[in-house]
């Protein structure tokens, strides 16, 4: 039975030419040439040339979906509008590998009365027996996309359970022939990577160690092209980004990790459902997988705090020891750091109602009692801490110095490069000769600018130290209270001094006002309690050396003529930084020192004048 009607001769036939991708565009020219071939076919049916149309906007596009795909969705809007007399497509697959899409356009071209025709037969939607095999060629299309999914990916996989499969590379590692995972042979490349590490060791925060990069004015490497030598390193400044990205991937201590942000991990028994691929001990590792799993933790534990949040967050430049670990007695949350206009340190909990405070604690006091424990604490190991900090001074000394030499002899080695090539160059050939030699000349200001730099560095060297330095140090460390305090000491030094011996302080303000308890959680699982005392002043609390300095001076003296030989003998009222006159007013009024003049106390109200007319 013919089903091609004169009814679908007068509309215009569309022959539907797709690849997947444009790999397949490129090489499988063949597939193509079938596909334009059935323009002739649809002249065959009786379809005049002027009439056929090649709708191939989508080449080089995935047939998963109709999305993007504008060639299909204009195919179908004409087909919808009546236009089409017949779709010719060399198979479904060509037209649909989705069932939404490949039922649509059959639902369109039912209502339209537009044929459906491929290679094996011509198919009317409107017709059952058609339109139920053109749903199974359809599901079956789907079906097939589906099958070689998982055949790739399953390919995929068992190569990435050997360890071949190559993923993304970070830098110090490159793909060898074999497939097989190395270190960078670039010295230079691999001392970046070590010192990265090493900083964050010492630091312990992915900011500290981008300015620690910047202040020495050392860069990181990057090589493209997934861990290939071929690509050239490309050298540039260290992000915060990239820090932690670095310090985060699991490749620097010898695991191969594919899908590695998945969180549940393949199931041997159940290969087909996925999961991820974790591969230790697979290639040379920097770091040690303890170091790596402590460098996670450190990252998660420097993430910012707010209102209760379990990390403690990385130290901050303030004050406030306890920043961090301080926890509240009554709620557990932990307490937050608030300063006043003079800069005096409060822990402050307000998370279990936040309409009013759970707890205020002075810290000034608190602070103090913690450094009083830390000196008791560390006082048996004064000297190991003194030969472990000469120790890393002499290391971080020596690294720099090393990347400092390292740059300068590849930027040399580009000069003899630079100079080899334009020696090579014949003389008559002066138009390449100048080229060359403005290269040469490039590559030898690097030198000199990199030289000078390195000059500039260690014109004040930071860790370089001289036997007396050595010795100042000794001392120090046998008086850790002094090194404590010295300026030289960043208060997120000392904070870390106590996360490392402590794991949180816990404070309750008791029944007795003058009083604080400090509960303090070692990191060996041990807990203390202390007691620390609040000394509490009001403005005008005055001392009994000044009371009786103002007794002699004020029957002489106004109230702001004795302020002014108060603050010059370097008498202090109470909290206040100096005296004035209203402060000595108040002072000698509580203690009942009045001024009288001709029998009248000078404080006592005046008799009111009564003036009559």
């Amino acid at each position: 039975m013919n089903k091609v009607k004169q009814s679908h001769l007068d509309r215009k036939a569309c022959v539907y030419v797709r690849q997947s991708s444009p790999a397949q565009v490129r090489d499988h020219r063949e597939s193509a040439k079938r596909q334009y071939q059935l323009k002739e076919r649809a002249q065959r049916l009786g379809w005049l040339a002027d009439t056929v149309f090649v709708v191939d906007e989508d080449q080089g596009r995935s047939g998963a979906s109709a999305a993007g795909r504008e060639g299909f969705q204009q195919l179908v809007s004409d087909v919808a509008l009546g236009q089409v007399g017949a779709v010719l497509g060399l198979e479904v697959s060509r037209l649909a590998r989705s069932c939404v899409d490949w039922y649509r356009l059959l639902e369109v071209a039912a209502l339209s009365g537009t044929l459906i025709v491929d290679e094996e037969g011509v198919y009317d939607p409107n017709n059952y027996n058609d339109r139920l095999l053109l749903g199974l060629k359809g599901t079956l299309s789907e079906a097939e996309l589906h099958f070689i999914k998982q055949r790739m990916i399953g390919g995929r996989r068992a190569k990435a359970r050997r360890g071949e499969f190559r993923i993304r590379l970070p830098a110090g590692y490159i793909w060898d022939e074999e497939s097989k995972i190395l270190k960078d042979p670039d010295e230079r490349v691999r001392d970046a990577v070590i010192l990265l590490f090493r900083s964050f060791e010492r630091i312990g925060s992915a900011l500290g160690v981008v300015r620690h990069f910047e202040e020495n004015r050392q860069q990181f490497p990057r090589r493209d092209g997934w861990g290939s030598l071929s690509v050239p390193v490309a050298w540039g400044n260290l992000s915060i980004s990239r820090t932690v990205e670095i310090l985060r991937n699991p490749v620097y201590a010898g695991i191969y990790p594919y899908d590695r942000n998945n969180d549940k991990p393949e199931d041997p028994e159940d290969v087909c459902a996925g999961g991820r691929i974790w591969i230790q001990n697979s290639h040379p590792a920097y770091i040690s997988e303890a170091v790596y799993e402590n460098n996670i933790s450190r990252l998660n534990s420097n993430r910012s705090i707010w209102l209760g949040m379990r990390t403690k967050g990385s130290t901050k430049k303030g004050p406030a020891l306890l920043q961090g670990i301080a926890l509240c007695g009554r709620c557990g949350h932990r307490m937050r750091i608030q300063y006043d206009h003079e800069k005096r340190v409060c822990y402050v909990c307000q998370t279990s109602d936040t309409r009013r405070l759970c707890q205020h604690v002075n810290g000034r006091y608190v602070d103090a009692l913690l450094e009083q424990v830390v000196f008791e604490t560390l006082s048996r190991e004064e000297f190991e801490l003194s030969l472990n900090a000469l120790e890393k001074i002499r290391m971080r000394s020596e690294e720099m110095e090393n990347q400092w030499l390292q740059k300068i002899e590849a930027a040399e080695y580009e000069a003899d490069k630079a100079a080899r090539r334009y020696y090579q160059v014949e003389p008559e050939n002066r138009l390449v000769a100048r080229t060359l030699e403005s290269e040469w000349n490039l590559k030898l200001e690097e030198v000199e600018r990199l030289k000078e730099q390195h000059r500039q560095i260690r014109g004040t060297p930071p860790f370089v130290l001289s036997g007396e330095q050595k010795e100042e140090i000794l001392a120090l460390s046998k008086d850790l209270p002094r090194l404590w305090k010295a300026k030289t000491t960043k208060s997120s030094q000392r904070k870390q001094i106590l996360r490392i011996l402590m794991e949180d302080v816990t404070l309750t303000n008791k029944d007795d006002p003058w009083c604080v308890q400090v509960a303090i959680q070692w990191k060996t699982g041990a807990v203390s309690l202390h007691q620390a005392e609040r000394v509490i002043r009001r403005p005008f609390d005055t001392s009994a050396e000044v009371i009786a300095r103002i007794k002699e001076l004020y029957q002489d003296n106004t109230d702001k003529q004795t302020a002014q030989i108060l603050n010059k003998e370097g008498f202090k009222p109470g909290f206040r930084p100096t005296f004035n006159a209203v402060s000595v007013q108040k002072i000698r009024l509580r203690n009942d020192l009045f001024k009288y003049r001709m029998g009248k106390s000078l404080n006592q109200p005046r008799q009111g004048r009564i003036y009559g007319s």
